[in-house]
C-alpha cells in the first residue's frame, strides 16, 4: 500500500546520482524563492539557485546538499520503479554541482572563502569597474566585469557549502556566520 506523504526524489549530476529513493520534504531555492515540495505537489519545472537542499526522509533523517544552480521537475502519477510504497509525486533535480554535506572539506571550503573575499576586495576596488551594469561616466551602458562576476561565483559557491555543512553539525553552527556567509538558509 502507498505511502501518501511519500514521495519518489532523484538528485542527479552529470557525474552522479547523489540522492534517490522515498522522501516526505525537500526544501530548496528556485529562481522565484525558496519552495517545499511534498507528495502530491503540483507539476512544476523550474530553476534550482546555489544553496542547500534539505531531504527530509520517511524516518525523519535530514540531508543536506550544497547545489550550485541547476533544474527542478516535478510529475504526478508516475509509477514507483523501486515498488509501490510512494504516491505517484516524482521530484527530479538536475544539478550541475552539487555535495552531499558530508563529502565538503570545512578547512578547505573556508580558506576558499577567505580567498574569495580577498580576491573580490581585489577586483572591486580596481577603479572605474562596476558589477552592476550600470551607467557609465558619459551615460553609455556598462557591462559587468567578468572578473568581478567570476569573484563573485566563488564567494557563493564558498558560502553554501559552509552553509551546507554548518546547517548539519550543530558543533560548527556559529562559524559560517563568523565566516561571512550571507546565504539564506533554503
Amino acid at each position: 500500500m502507498a505511502d501518501s506523504s511519500l514521495f519518489t526524489l532523484n538528485l542527479v549530476t552529470p557525474e552522479r546520482v547523489l540522492v534517490s529513493g522515498p522522501a516526505t520534504e525537500v526544501v530548496l531555492r528556485t529562481g522565484d524563492g525558496d519552495i517545499t515540495f511534498l507528495a502530491g505537489h503540483t507539476p512544476l519545472v523550474g530553476t534550482v539557485q546555489a544553496g542547500v537542499v534539505r531531504v527530509v526522509r520517511a524516518e525523519g533523517d535530514e540531508e543536506r546538499v550544497a547545489v550550485h544552480g541547476g533544474f527542478v521537475q516535478v510529475e504526478q502519477g508516475v509509477t514507483d520503479e523501486d515498488g509501490p510504497e510512494t504516491s505517484g509525486t516524482r521530484v527530479t533535480l538536475l544539478i550541475g554541482v552539487a555535495e552531499l554535506a558530508e563529502e565538503i572539506d570545512v578547512d578547505r571550503a573556508r580558506a576558499a572563502l577567505d580567498a574569495a573575499e580577498s580576491r573580490l576586495a581585489d577586483v572591486g576596488g580596481a577603479g572605474g569597474r562596476t558589477g552592476a551594469g550600470g551607467a557609465g561616466a558619459g551615460g553609455e551602458t556598462v557591462e559587468p566585469d567578468a572578473e568581478l562576476l567570476e569573484a563573485q561565483a566563488e564567494l557563493l559557491r564558498a558560502q553554501v557549502r559552509l552553509e551546507t555543512v554548518d546547517a548539519t553539525s550543530g558543533a560548527a553552527a556559529g562559524s559560517g556566520a563568523a565566516a561571512g556567509s550571507t546565504t539564506a538558509a533554503g
